[in-house]
């Protein structure tokens, strides 16, 4: 009995973590470019609505993927204009573009479904278990050589922290950081997209819950180092995939309001980022 649980506990826990991996390793780039990225959540919720629509209508789940990298990479554009371009605040804009994307996505929900609510169902012959997995160890897998194994990832690397160095040999620091957000929107649609096609078989209102600040939280808690984040996301995938096994167990769900077990994944988050934070110093050139 305890061991049929602990198993299930476990592979919950890799179930949860997909989405917050997407994330984390898509905030990584835009955050060690010295763009501070806070609208991860609009990213998550742009992608896990247009995979859920377009793998409903065309029947492909890989194609829902792709549209909702190629979706939230646009929304990414949006957010570099007002923060590259025209320097406003990345926090503000980070903080507008979520607001956005929560305000719109039921509008196009409302003239596409006739609903602002959930989207239809996906058809169950249509979902392949395994491509959210393999998806993500290609993304992880590029993620690592493209930040450390090549000329344009130590330029973006620069980027966050000696500007001046960069324009020195000529290349524009404004350049790197806005293909770094691009990136980012990109990889964090492809977590969106996990939440709709594979955590669910529909997109629902404000299904990211969250997951967006807890990869930024993530990222700080790990020093902003993309392997121990990835470590961090996964312990936090344990918190999720905890609180829900003890909301399915009737005897602890009948004495502990369910609130307070709701709150596990986020009193986690939050204590790690007070008592446990790495030492590491964020890039210089992050705002």
């Amino acid at each position: 009995m305890i061991d049929s649980i602990f198993i299930l506990l476990i592979l919950s826990t890799f179930r949860m973590s997909l989405p917050l991996m997407f994330a984390t390793c898509g905030g990584y780039f835009s955050e060690k470019s010295g763009v501070a990225q806070i609208s991860l959540e609009a990213f998550l919720l742009v992608g896990a609505f247009t995979a859920a629509s377009v793998s409903f209508f065309s029947g492909t789940l890989l194609l829902g993927y792709l549209a909702a990298g190629v979706m939230a990479a646009l929304f990414g554009q949006i957010f570099c204009i007002f923060t590259l371009k025209l320097k406003a605040h990345s926090i503000i804009v980070g903080t507008a573009l979520n607001l956005l994307v929560m305000g719109l996505i039921p509008i196009v929900s409302k003239s596409v479904f006739d609903s602002t609510g959930s989207t239809p169902s996906i058809n169950a012959d249509n979902v392949y278990y395994a491509l959210p997995v393999t998806i993500l160890i290609v993304t992880i897998t590029a993620a690592f050589w493209l930040s450390n194994r090549t000329i344009w990832g130590l330029q973006m690397k620069f980027a966050g922290e000696k500007r001046l160095a960069l324009e020195s040999i000529g290349v524009n620091p404004i350049i790197r950081q806005w293909q770094a957000v691009t990136l980012c929107a990109f990889i964090t649609g492809l977590g969106g997209a996990v939440l709709s096609t594979y955590l669910s078989s529909n997109y629902s209102p404000l299904m990211s819950a969250g997951r967006g600040f807890i990869a930024l939280a993530a990222l700080i808690f790990a020093g902003w180092s993309l392997r121990r984040a990835l470590l961090v996301s996964l312990f936090f995938g344990f918190c999720e995939a905890l609180q829900i096994q003890l909301q399915s167990n009737q005897l602890i769900s009948s004495r502990i309001p369910a609130e307070f077990i709701q709150m596990i994944p986020y009193a986690a988050t939050l204590l790690a980022l007070i008592f446990l934070r790495a030492k590491n110093n964020p890039p210089a050139e992050l705002r």
